[in-house]
């Protein structure tokens, strides 16, 4: 049968298979009947990594003619991010006449306003967006938010997850804007308001109680308090990813006084999909906190407690009871915690891919000696663990798997390694790409400097001598170094 009677359906399942715009590009070329088709999945997200590509696409849309194909009707998902300098207010009028636009990340582009922006959503295409991400618009206000609940009923992803700047935080969005967004997209599925630091419980209860289906809630540096906590557990119980850092008003009660606690009269927990939580500088909780949430969410892949100064021994106890679960663990600066829980963990949790143990003194070489029996260890941090010596370095080095599957290591500070025991790692660990070892007087020699990475400009002088990180080629370089030297250390 001819190329041209296959059926349309057919046809994109077909070009669904080719990776390359080039390949499909050919197809439309060869056989007239795809090229409707062809232009459709070329168009569909277009790949706007370059100026004039931008440029181009904005001339196409801006046409007063119609073109052969309705290529304002093809696009579905844009991303601006890679074009962030480039885009302002007025190039925002071009893509209002795509009728059928889905999804729009402007993910720092800087120069946009609430004026641009609104001017964008009070076209009715707006109406079928489903995700944005406005994320880094530091110029954008309750205006634009207030435009979005308006005009965007259908919203299931929102991000204004705004970076912290020193002691700068992100006041252009307050209770007022997410209050309108609760009511106005009742749909949203995730949710990002990292730094806004100007909402309180008024908003993020609300936006609890009237978004349900929410799976993702990134809340980091918002003034919240238990009530807001109490109200997620209480509505949101499809909750997937959960993030709280720095939140430093939250306590204890938070998690204990709330709708978390496990049911006896449930076959399952009530968060038996969770899977990343993020509780980084949320310092007032205690065991008892993380003791409930693993009750409640037994099912834990990501799990960050970094300067939750108060947790001890028992609640790593209790993180051991994810057992198989758990991938990821972050402990840094969790001062109280001793080889005890550690070496449990390492027993329990043998899916660990990713640990942080950073300030964790009171380790020694014996917990790390259980911690490299972990198979799948990517990633481990152990800066700041004076106690610890070459023997955990070449424990980690000995065993045949953890060697073959470590990606980097974080050393520094660890005053008593040496040069043998580094070596022995860098020769064992081949897929090595990282590897700190700043403040650690063996690796502060000239002749080493040359393969570490470039210290950070804003470094004093005193932190750039003691600085020593080796990454990427470094790393190999370094390691090819020490070999050919090996007689004279």
């Amino acid at each position: 049968p001819s190329l041209d009677n296959i059926p349309t359906e057919i046809v994109i399942q077909i070009l669904k298979n080719l990776t390359h715009h080039k390949d499909i590009m050919n197809c439309a070329l060869a056989i007239r009947s795809w090229s409707y088709c062809c232009y459709e999945i070329i168009w569909f997200k277009p790949n706007m990594i370059r100026p004039t590509v931008w440029a181009n696409l904005c001339s196409t849309l801006s046409q007063s003619t119609p073109t052969y194909y309705p290529y304002h009707s093809f696009i579905r998902r844009i991303n601006l991010s890679a074009l962030a300098d480039c885009v302002k207010d007025n190039h925002l009028s071009c893509l209002s006449v795509c009728d059928r636009l889905e999804r729009i990340t402007l993910t720092g582009c800087h120069k946009l306003t609430d004026a641009g922006l609104c001017g964008f959503l009070s076209k009715s295409s707006s109406a079928y967006l489903v995700s944005m991400d406005l994320s880094e618009i530091t110029n954008i206000t309750d205006t634009t938010i207030l435009k979005i609940a308006e005009c965007c009923p259908r919203l299931q992803g929102l991000n204004l997850s705004m970076f912290k700047d020193g002691q700068e935080q992100f006041h252009g969005v307050t209770d007022e804007s997410i209050i309108k967004l609760a009511e106005g997209c009742r749909g949203l599925r995730r949710v990002i308001l990292n730094n806004c630091s100007l909402l309180t419980d008024a908003s993020i209860t609300l936006l609890a109680k009237n978004c349900r289906s929410l799976l993702e809630i990134d809340l980091i540096n918002c003034a919240i308090t238990e009530d807001s906590l109490q109200a997620i557990f209480k509505h949101c119980r499809e909750l997937r990813e959960f993030r709280l850092n720095q939140c430093v008003n939250l306590g204890d009660s938070g998690f204990l006084d709330s709708d978390l606690a496990p049911s006896v009269f449930r076959e399952c927990p009530y968060y038996d999909q969770l899977r990343i939580i993020d509780l980084t500088g949320v310092s007032k909780i205690t065991d008892d906190s993380v003791i409930r949430i693993v009750e409640a969410a037994p099912k834990i892949r990501n799990f960050v407690l970094n300067k939750c100064h108060n947790i001890t021994d028992k609640a790593v106890f209790a993180i051991c009871n994810l057992g198989r679960y758990l991938h990821v663990l972050h402990l840094g600066h969790c001062l109280n915690l001793t080889n005890r829980s550690i070496i449990q963990l390492a027993r329990s949790c043998t899916r660990i891919r990713y640990l942080d143990l950073a300030c964790c003194t009171q380790l020694t070489d014996a917990a790390v000696f259980e911690l490299a029996n972990l198979q799948r260890l990517k990633r481990i941090g152990l800066v700041k663990c004076s106690k610890i010596t070459d023997e955990s370095v070449k424990a980690l080095a000995s065993h045949a798997r953890i060697a073959n599957s470590l990606e980097r290591v974080h050393l520094s500070y660890c005053s008593r390694l040496t040069i043998s025991s580094i070596h022995c790692l860098l020769n064992a660990c081949q897929l090595l790409t990282h590897l700190s070892l700043t403040q650690v007087r063996d690796f502060l020699r000239a002749d080493f400097q040359h393969f570490c990475r470039k210290a950070p400009s804003d470094f004093s002088e005193q932190q750039r001598q003691a600085f020593c990180v080796f990454s990427g080629k470094g790393v190999q370089n370094f390691r090819n170094y020490l070999n050919a030297n090996e007689g004279m250390f």
